[in-house]
């Protein structure tokens, strides 16, 4: 199993050099600007609360690993209210009417909106182990966006005063201890003994779904390139903070 590990360990690194995390990091970039994919995770983001209800979760079973699975699906379940929150507080709502879905069902979101049924077809089914690689990854992909998410929000929250919960502070407080970080995580991790076959799907597995959240990420990055408010600017100009509370109002 520590071969796996270390295989969604070199994933995740590969992963946090897509185009859309250094827009995240380009503080000559309105903080809002950054951000303005936020409404086309919306599928993303409640559908998974579906992945982990009514797929990866099995309440009855006393597999031990399966039962860690379980843990995990109870902890991420409730994120969605937030992040409804969050667009709320950012006031991404008022950008779009959600009578016509043109934004959420077009065919330059459809990477992100089938996500979750690409998610749940692999897991569908998955016997405790491939589970358990399809939590690590989301964990991995989540804790890369996240952070990258966070240092915008922090910048946006310097300005607004407002707090952010689903892409701030207080998503990444829950997030403190992922799965493979708990002692008991690890110690079960360190008594599996996987087949060749058994290890072989596995990263396959891994493999995958790191693609399919590429091709999700490089999607949000895209929109981000043909969609602004207007909110390009140089930090250091003092009115070009000005111009950020302008944009702010707007968006």
């Amino acid at each position: 199993m520590q071969k796996i590990v270390e295989f969604i360990e070199e994933k995740k690194q590969e992963f946090a050099k897509l185009p859309l995390f250094e827009i995240l990091a380009n503080k000559h970039i309105n903080p809002n600007q950054r951000l303005i994919f936020a409404p086309v995770l919306d599928p993303l983001a409640v559908g998974l609360s579906d992945l982990n209800k009514y797929v990866l979760r099995e309440s009855s079973s006393n597999n031990k690993i399966q039962e860690l699975v379980n843990k995990y699906t109870y902890k991420k379940n409730y994120h969605w209210h937030g992040y409804l929150e969050h667009l709320e507080t950012l006031r991404f709502n008022q950008l779009m009417s959600y009578g016509d879905f043109r934004l959420l069902w077009g065919e330059e979101t459809k990477k992100t909106r089938s996500l979750c049924s690409a998610l749940e077809c692999y897991a569908f089914q998955a016997s405790p182990i491939q589970k358990l690689v399809l939590v690590e990854v989301l964990e991995g992909t989540a804790t890369v966006f996240f952070e990258a998410a966070l240092a915008v929000v922090m910048e946006l929250q310097q300005i607004t005063k407002k707090e952010y919960v689903y892409l701030g502070g207080g998503y990444v407080s829950l997030e403190n201890h992922h799965l493979l970080n708990t002692p008991e995580m690890l110690q079960v991790l360190a008594e599996i003994q996987l087949t060749d076959p058994e290890r072989q799907a596995a990263l396959e597995l891994a493999q995958n779904v790191f693609e399919l959240f590429t091709e999700a990420m490089n999607e949000l990055f895209a929109h981000s390139q043909t969609n602004s408010c207007n909110t390009v600017l140089q930090v250091s100009s003092i009115s070009a903070f000005d111009r950020a509370f302008d944009c702010l109002d707007i968006c």
